[in-house]
């Protein structure tokens, strides 16, 4: 907001927007009138929210490594690249956490050809509010452009930070500083995603002040850029009409997981919240911290703390609660001389509410299972097995489409035949898989009137009957076990990549399967199939040029009168195009 002066006074209008200090307006002259503007202009504030980015947000919060914005190219347990510092969370693939991902993030799409979306808010499960105000269509990998028609495919999307931080940035610099970050003045609209199990949307209005909880004083440095204060504890929410939250904790369960609940997502130590108060904040979550205070029982001495990323360490899941986690990452090594065992807080910063700190001991009984080698994938198998066999037809749309079903069931497939994974990624997805089936409605058959209704009798000349198609002799079993094939990876160039394996007995043939997505996304999905048994080699060819893809192989035995055999799919390789 403008400020005004006019003659021989000070007007100052005392909006959400705009505060000055250090001025009195009892001196001012009308002679003076620019050399106070100039004064005022120097020592006035807009309070706004802005989008600031992971390192912009935890620089200057004392975190581990905070100026390090270097990316990893290593998968973790959940096959995902994770590892980094406090880079963009990526994601190859256009399932349900683009959602949430944007409720309180900053969310970018990627088309196939490169054009980027950025996202502002969810109208509906299938609409998205861009930052310029248009709105477009995005549903299971598609996005279908203003006009109505025009459609693209969904390659990848980037979580790049958090979109309503509050502000306080000099009225000289705010012009500068709009023209590079997303801003939300005060009387603006905060807007969240659509309405999804426990998790609900919100559509609030600003008004951030001087006492709001969370804000950061924004410094224009000499080279154009800004940089961000350390966060302050406030008494006011930031939001129009509302009081500042606080959690009720006699609503809110933490549950430390255990071994084989541990690591699911490349995380060493995770921590679940659970209860009536999990969905309200889990719905505002923006960012956590993890404080490591060792053997120091008093929790008055930290040895470090550890700054996080959404969707790469935190989460809230529609069901299932917060969970959140500490990545073994570029943001996070513990001490030399600790495995992480001891006394920890983790705190919880989310929109409109106090700062919710929450005191735990982590045991070694909390840490990862160290021996991988007996993975037991016998229930998720299974569960596979009675997803696939399930039929949309029999269920309503609405919890057909509320439940998830289908993402969780790719999720399950791609997990199966990943190269890194561990039994809590095991485990955890069977529950996951377990909860969107028990989630779906079965259609009511239609009662006896109804059915008379949607019923007609022909007369005899009506009807003819129809002669049976030749019944084909079935097929007999095939008694073959194949062995899962080794794939190795050989020359990569922009658009091509070597893959090689060794022969596997009374194999007749091989079946390649590679994708930028998950391998449950047909579409995305190509398949090269091998016909003779002595080769052992494949190009792969028409790929992107610095793109990453996931390649599988198997072994396939046919012959003619018997039922075709395949080996389990082997291990997932990853190439990258140069």
């Amino acid at each position: 907001m403008r400020n005004k002066l006019f003659a021989g006074a000070l007007a100052l209008a005392m909006t959400c927007t705009t505060v000055f200090s250090g001025v009195a307006p009892a001196t001012v002259k009308a002679a003076s009138v620019s050399t106070v503007q100039t004064q005022a202009t120097e020592n006035s504030y807009v309070y706004c929210y802005a989008g600031l980015t992971w390192d912009e947000y935890w620089k200057s919060e004392g975190v581990y490594n905070a100026n390090n914005t270097s990316s990893s190219d290593i998968l973790d347990s959940h096959n995902e690249y994770d590892k980094g510092a406090f880079d963009a969370v990526t994601r190859a693939t256009s399932n349900h956490g683009l959602h949430r991902g944007n409720f309180q993030c900053i969310a970018t799409v990627y088309d196939v050809d490169g054009t980027s979306y950025n996202l502002a808010y969810w109208a509906d499960k299938t609409h998205v509010v861009l930052t310029d105000g248009t709105t477009i269509g995005l549903s299971k990998g598609v996005i279908t452009l203003a006009d109505g028609t025009t459609t693209k495919k969904v390659d990848h999307y980037k979580v790049t930070g958090i979109k309503y931080v509050p502000v306080k940035v000099k009225s000289s610099d705010f012009e500068a500083f709009k023209a590079k970050y997303s801003v939300v003045e005060n009387n603006g609209d905060l807007k969240g995603g659509y309405g999804e199990g426990t998790l609900s949307s919100y559509t609030e209005t600003a008004n951030v002040t001087a006492n709001t909880n969370g804000l950061k004083t924004v410094t224009k440095n000499n080279d154009g850029t800004f940089s961000f204060s350390t966060r302050q504890t406030g008494i006011e929410s930031g939001i129009k009409d509302a009081v500042l939250k606080t959690v009720d904790t006699s609503k809110i369960t933490g549950t430390l997981k255990e071994t084989n609940g541990v690591g699911s997502y490349g995380e060493f130590i995770r921590l679940d919240f659970t209860g009536d108060a999990y969905s309200d904040l889990g719905a505002n979550m923006q960012a956590v911290k993890w404080t490591y205070y060792g053997d120091d029982s008093t929790y008055t001495k930290a040895v470090q703390s550890y700054g996080t990323k959404f969707a790469a360490d935190n989460w809230m899941h529609k069901s299932m609660g917060i969970q959140l986690g500490l990545t073994d990452s570029l943001r996070c090594k513990l001490p030399e001389d600790s495995n992480g065992t001891g006394y920890w807080t983790v705190t919880v910063y989310a929109l409109g509410y106090q700062d919710f700190t929450y005191n735990f001991k982590v045991e070694a009984k909390n840490l990862p299972a160290d021996d991988a080698s007996a993975l037991d994938t016998s229930k998720l198998e299974s569960l596979v097995k009675e997803a696939q066999a399930l039929n949309a037809s029999d269920y309503t749309t609405d919890s057909w489409n509320a439940s998830g079903i289908e993402l969780e069931l790719q999720e399950a497939v791609d997990l199966l035949a990943a190269e890194q994974k561990n039994q809590a990624s095991i485990n955890e997805q069977c529950t996951h898989l377990t909860a969107a089936m028990k989630a779906l409605v079965k259609k009511q058959a239609p009662t006896t009137a109804e059915k008379k209704d949607n019923t007609t009798t022909a007369s005899k000349s009506d009807t003819t009957t129809a002669s049976k198609p030749a019944t084909k002799p079935a097929l007999k079993k095939a008694n073959v076990k194949l062995s899962k094939p080794v794939l190795k990876v050989g020359k990569t160039t922009k658009n091509k990549a070597k893959v090689t394996w060794k022969k596997v007995k009374k194999a007749t043939g091989y079946e390649i399967q590679y994708t930028t997505k998950g391998f449950g996304n047909k579409k995305a999905t190509k398949t090269i199939k091998v016909s003779k048994a002595k080769i052992t080699s494949a190009q792969l060819k028409k790929l992107k040029k610095k793109t990453r893809y996931k390649v599988r192989i198997r072994a396939v035995y046919t012959k003619a009168g018997y039922q075709t055999a395949t080996s389990k799919w082997s291990a997932i390789k990853t190439v990258k195009t140069k």
